[in-house]
């Protein structure tokens, strides 16, 4: 662990050992504000971190689209994945969500990248929607509290809110089942993903808004500084 740390150091030397965004990145961005975030139970807009009871990252999760005939998908990598699921990595990546979940969602972090436009084998199909889809069709019951929520820099949110609108979202996803029978849809339950969907909080946050739900300033100031460092490395 000690050699980990001293690779991770050398990123303020001449020559660091390993290229900055390997660290200074969404992904590790993400990951430390929600780690933070828990531990200190903290509220943002009305999201009370205090009732994640787990979070996991780069964890795959399952799309209705998977066994789909024609324009098949794969699972979808999720930046940050956090509620009631389970995974056990040593025989699999994908996560299970609980039937009696009570809280589930998605955390897709941007730092200079925007949102994808489509996907390959559908153009209206984007990054959001389908993140959307793949939410909604896992197997808790209509009371779970689900979210798909985007964060990204300050300069970034009006555009992604534009992006995400519930609406625009769900219809890209009525459109991508369009594409198959009836059979299909009934086999996958669209109707049941639809309504899902339909009861989806989807948030856009700025990582600036976020850091400064942190009440602890020791823990703000650290987050701060690795932000700055983030956009520093990524030309942000």
């Amino acid at each position: 662990m000690k050699e980990i740390i001293t690779i991770i150091e050398s990123i303020d030397s001449n020559i660091p050992n390993i290229n900055p965004t390997q660290i200074y990145n969404e992904g590790w961005m993400t990951r430390l504000l929600i780690t933070l975030s828990i531990k200190e139970k903290a509220k943002l807009n009305g999201f009370d971190f205090g009732k994640i009871p787990n979070w996991t990252s780069e964890a795959l999760v399952s799309s209705p689209f998977i066994k789909a005939s024609t324009k098949r998908e794969g699972y979808t990598h999720a930046d940050i994945v956090f509620g009631d699921f389970t995974i056990d990595y040593s025989i699999s990546g994908k996560i299970n969500v609980n039937q009696d979940a009570q809280i589930f969602g998605i955390i897709e972090a941007k730092m200079g990248s925007s949102l994808s436009k489509g996907t390959s084998n559908v153009k209206e199909y984007n990054q959001a929607s389908r993140s959307l889809a793949c939410i909604s069709s896992q197997p808790y019951d209509n009371n779970s509290n689900i979210f798909f929520i985007v964060v990204a820099p300050e300069n970034k949110i009006a555009k992604i809110k534009e992006q995400i609108t519930l609406e625009k979202l769900i219809k890209q996803i009525e459109n991508r089942f369009s594409d198959y029978h009836d059979d299909f849809k009934i086999t996958q339950n669209m109707n049941s993903i639809i309504s899902k969907a339909k009861q989806c909080k989807v948030l856009a946050w700025s990582y600036e808004e976020w850091i400064e739900a942190i009440a602890n300033p020791d823990t703000k100031q650290f987050l701060t500084d690795f932000y700055e460092k983030t956009k520093k490395w990524n030309r942000v």
